[in-house]
């Protein structure tokens, strides 16, 4: 009888935690240990609290997140691509965090902590981070008659060496995307030519100096020197195109090299890098990852402590250990991890990596806007139009500009 008393009123005892819900994405299985381990000495050290971590595919974070969002269960805690801080801020969705990172006990790389910051609101914190360099196959570049001084470090000299390279080979020197997810806007940006007006009302895409630099890559596809797959694939190929065999050189983060080392080991023992190719500005793309607390969450406080402990030096400093990637945080960088070398392709492209990461930082302005995957689109299917339809590269960024207008001043 007792025992069915003790049943029937939970005599056991029940959880009274605050549970904090955190996001990530697709990090699941592969980093289950390091995030088990994280949350389980977090709340070793925080007996109140409760971790409840959900992994969600990359691709379907966006929509997942909003209708989580509508059914009102979000989550406290998100791990979102800086690209995507803009629509969710734009909606009031994110809870401004200036006065804790004010009060922080460790700090955020300046350019990092710029890709989170809108309108002097820091509303994400940078979590993992990635820079640029160029990857190439000195085989295919010595058998061409190209040697290492020979690499592009300016996209005027990556131009003229995709077309030598193709004229004397008949192969393709770089694959880069320009149609679909293109990467036109971060060379537009590191050569110092503006998308927007200042104000962000107005497209300039269209001004006689960016039709001419945008013309020649248009011409590039036109005349043979680039595959077509790079104006109908998205950004994700490019690693692919060169493990294959396909090119001799790409321009990506040195994260992929672990990808190239374990699904192209005979390409990856010929593969060398090299600083990334640059602009008049000196500056490449900064890609980061980052972690934001819902304006929703009941429990903000908690939520904030959890997110900076994430984020804090020691434990960015073991999770940069695992991918391959750049904390973003000024002490974790300062580790000798990121300069030591044993002479593998891995340690050089690390501290390569390391060395032109204050260099990176937001090209892509039109990131800013709340609708910038609308300006996006609209940016690829202008390229794609000039590439294969019978319209010149001033007229399909004329009508791409102008649909930018629209969208800009939408209210």
């Amino acid at each position: 009888m007792l025992l069915l008393i003790c049943f029937l009123f939970s005599c056991s005892k029940q959880d009274t935690r605050t549970t904090i819900e955190f996001w990530t994405l697709q990090l699941s299985p592969t980093f289950n240990d390091y995030f088990n381990s994280l949350i389980s000495e977090y709340e070793l050290d925080h007996p109140n609290i409760k971790i409840r971590w959900v992994d969600v595919p990359y691709d379907a974070a966006i929509q997942k997140l909003l209708s989580s969002a509508v059914a009102g269960n979000a989550p406290d805690v998100v791990n979102l691509s800086a690209d995507f801080l803009a629509k969710f801020n734009g909606m009031g969705a994110l809870a401004d965090l200036s006065e804790e990172v004010k009060k922080n006990n460790y700090q955020f790389l300046p350019n990092a902590l710029a890709l989170c910051t809108f309108d002097n609101n820091i509303v994400a914190l940078p979590w993992y981070l990635n820079s640029y360099v160029v990857i190439y196959n000195k085989d295919l570049l010595n058998s061409a008659g190209f040697s290492e001084k020979d690499v592009p470090r300016t996209f005027d000299e990556l131009i003229a060496f995709i077309k030598s390279y193709k004229d004397r080979t008949g192969k393709f020197a770089f694959f880069w995307n320009i149609g679909k997810d293109s990467y036109l806007p971060m060379m537009l940006g590191s050569e110092g030519i503006d998308m927007t007006n200042e104000q962000m009302t107005e497209a300039v895409f269209n001004s006689p100096q960016s039709v001419r630099v945008i013309d020649q890559w248009v011409e590039l596809y036109k005349k043979g020197y680039l595959q077509s797959e790079s104006i109908i694939k998205p950004g994700s190929t490019i690693v692919e195109s060169y493990q294959s065999g396909q090119v001799a050189m790409i321009f990506t983060g040195p994260v992929f090299l672990k990808r190239i080392m374990t699904n192209a080991p005979g390409i990856f023992e010929k593969t060398v890098v090299a600083p990334p190719i640059v602009g008049v500005t000196g500056k490449h793309e900064l890609a980061a990852m980052s972690i934001s607390i819902l304006s929703t969450s009941l429990h903000k406080k908690e939520a904030v402590d959890f997110a900076l402990s994430v984020t804090n030096p020691k434990n960015q400093l073991a999770f940069s250990k695992l991918t391959a990637t750049f904390p973003s945080v000024v002490e974790a960088l300062q580790d000798s991890f990121f300069i030591m070398q044993d002479g593998s392709l891995l340690t050089k492209g690390r501290k390569l990596g390391a060395e032109h990461l204050p260099n990176a930082g937001r090209l892509r302005k039109y990131l800013l806007h709340k609708n910038f995957d609308k300006l996006r689109d609209s940016f690829d299917e202008a390229i794609q139009k000039a590439c294969l339809k019978n319209v010149s590269t001033k007229e399909a960024l004329d009508k791409a500009a102008s649909e930018w207008n629209e969208i800009l001043n939408e209210r």
